[in-house]
């Protein structure tokens, strides 16, 4: 699974650094997030890539904190694939409205270690994204919240709040 996630992140960075040397508006960022069906507060990262006025393309991966019964030790992670229509922009406040759909694979892996006996399990699950975000411009980059839904095997509601550092032009 770490050979998946650093892949990933590679072909993330790569895109990224691709589109970024082609003059495009991209933006990296970092925030916190909370499921509602893991009820674990996490870590996020994202890369948005400005398609045009109306739309843009966003990959997050998400690291929600472990949480540990005894000898268990249980961990999830989520990436996202979205789309986001905008569909209120206001330069002069710096605030931008937009509404978010796409695709959402999330792992939960299980592990168990006494010192003597280890075991482990994991299971993967796709669902799809549906909701909405605001970004505010300050300064040195976005300030944004989202709020989504993810619908599918693992249904919950996922709050995200962070900052986006623009890349580009």
């Amino acid at each position: 699974m770490k050979k998946i996630t650093t892949l990933v992140f590679m072909v993330l960075f790569s895109v990224l650094a691709v589109q970024t040397a082609q003059a495009q508006f991209v933006k990296a960022g970092v925030g916190l997030m909370y499921g509602s069906e893991v009820e674990r507060l996490g870590i996020r990262a994202d890369g948005v890539y400005q398609i045009n006025e109306e739309f843009r393309a966003v990959v997050d991966l998400g690291l929600f904190f472990p949480e540990e019964f005894g000898n268990t030790t249980v961990t999830w992670w989520e990436l996202n694939a979205n789309a986001n229509y905008i569909f209120h922009a206001d330069e002069e406040q710096g605030l931008t409205a937009y509404a978010l759909g796409g695709l959402n694979f999330m792992t939960v892996k299980s592990k168990f270690d006494d010192g003597t006996n280890t075991a482990s399990a994991s299971n993967s699950e796709v669902g799809l994204n549906l909701g909405a975000g605001l970004e505010y411009g300050v300064g040195f980059g976005d300030l944004f919240g989202e709020l989504k839904y993810v619908i599918g095997d693992a249904d919950q509601l996922n709050i995200g709040a962070g900052v986006r550092f623009p890349l580009g032009n």
